[in-house]
């Protein structure tokens, strides 16, 4: 079969159109809502906060963390807590550029990275080790896990995360 120049330009137009639609096709993963879903992910695990009240005696916290007869201890490294303070914008146009510092709080804050954190009820148990090396345990607070979505509920790299607070009472839901 022979073709003409101008047969053989519309087909490579058409063969140039329909590459463009499949690549543009292959940015959104199936199921996002026509949007691509990023790389990025989530790690399950335990974020605490102790209390600004009780941090200056705390030491060192390992939490145990319960649920269908396993028990797993996950310790956790604690780091001076902060918080954000806004240092406001150069102007009010929406491309102003802003600013925020973090200052110390108070607190100590930690996260256990723990992968075998099931959805769901789980028990925690907070041990802490005060400076004068003592050790005081909590009494166990039930809680459910939270399914965290980086990048939306139809994209993955989801996990089970919690966010607890540990005060001279005990553990608490963040």
């Amino acid at each position: 079969m022979r073709l003409n120049r101008r047969e053989g330009s519309s087909l490579t137009t058409t063969a140039v159109a329909a590459l463009l639609v499949l690549v543009t096709g292959c940015g959104a993963s199936t199921g996002s809502g026509g949007y691509a879903c990023t790389e990025i992910g989530a790690v399950s695990g335990i974020g605490l906060t102790v209390d600004q009240e009780l941090a200056d005696k705390v030491r060192d916290v390992e939490l145990q963390i319960c649920w269908d007869g396993t028990c797993e201890p996950a310790p956790l490294e604690l780091h001076p807590g902060e918080r954000m303070v806004d240092l406001g914008c150069g102007s009010e146009q929406p491309d102003a550029v802003c600013s925020a510092t973090s200052t110390p709080d108070g607190t100590l804050t930690g996260f256990a990275q723990l992968d075998s954190l099931p959805a769901g009820e789980v028990q925690v148990r907070a041990h802490t080790t005060r400076h004068d090396g003592s050790r005081v345990e909590t009494e166990p607070l039930s809680v459910a896990t939270e399914t965290v979505f980086p990048n939306g509920e139809d994209c993955p790299g989801e996990a089970q995360q919690l966010a607890l607070i540990l005060d001279a009472s005990g553990l608490h839901q963040r």
